[in-house]
């Protein structure tokens, strides 16, 4: 298979109604977004995470 060539499934053309359900599936069939995705989920069990603090910033706009 070439580089720059994706298969798809013909199960999984028939299935998808969006482009954002295949983007998905072809989200999920990198193995580097997998593994860091398994590692994110292991260090939450494990308690190891900075809770994520939203930040606000002022935006000023010209109607102000």
């Amino acid at each position: 298979m070439e580089a720059d060539v994706v298969e798809i499934p013909t199960a999984v053309l028939s299935s998808v109604e969006t482009l954002d359900e295949l983007q998905d599936w072809m989200t999920a069939q990198n193995p580097r977004v997998l593994a860091e995705l398994r590692a994110a989920r292991k260090e939450d069990l494990a308690g190891e995470f900075k809770v994520w603090k939203p930040r606000f910033l002022p935006c000023t706009t010209e109607s102000k």
